[in-house]
């Protein structure tokens, strides 16, 4: 029995749910929904899964979307366990998909061009909603030819939000932040 370790992250008051096996991170759902939405992409292998929580495992992947979130990351580090999902071609998309600049789009067009299939729009289309990891291989970044955002796992709210998220610009923090202290000397009068 394979061992899937699960981890949530919030975001605006939506649930992220995301599995690591011991090879990589292997999941990343819709949000809101459940972790069962796991089942959709590995309906076979249901019974051979036991799920466990670990934060010593997840950290690191839970570190990494946190960053993305908290905009201090535009690209993932993260090691990925697609090995018992997915055709060829779904593999090709999926790793062509990863190399589409944050902030950045291509129409499923390009991508089939990209992936050496310039005839299978349709095809890469169906391997861009497969995509078992939201986020990490950034499948909110195709769109249509037309410009329309196209359908999206998450919603096409979900698509629209991430895409204006990666625009953004990073806010501006300071690093360290000075407390409103009053003013007063050493012998606590403040006319000294």
């Amino acid at each position: 029995m394979e061992k899937i370790y699960w981890e949530s992250i919030e975001v605006n008051h939506r649930k992220f749910f995301f599995t690591v096996t011991s090879k990589g991170l292997s999941f990343v759902s819709s949000p809101g929904r459940y972790l069962s939405e796991i089942f959709e992409f590995y309906p076979n292998n249901r019974y051979n899964y036991q799920f466990m929580y670990d934060e010593k495992v997840t950290n690191i992947y839970l570190d990494e979307l946190t960053e993305y979130f908290n905009k201090k990351r535009k690209s993932f580090d993260l090691p990925l366990d697609l090995a018992n999902i997915g055709t060829d071609l779904q593999h090709q998309v999926w790793d062509a998909i990863q190399k589409i600049p944050y902030g950045d789009t291509v129409t499923y067009k390009q991508l089939a061009e990209n992936v050496g299939k310039p005839k299978a729009i349709r095809a890469v289309a169906s391997a861009v909603a497969k995509n078992p990891i939201l986020i990490v291989v950034p499948c909110h970044r195709v769109i249509r030819a037309s410009g329309e955002l196209g359908d999206y796992r998450g919603g096409k709210d979900i698509k629209k939000e991430l895409l204006d998220f990666e625009k953004q610009p990073a806010a501006k923090q300071t690093l360290i932040k000075k407390l409103p202290l009053q003013r007063l000397s050493q012998l606590g009068r403040p006319d000294l």
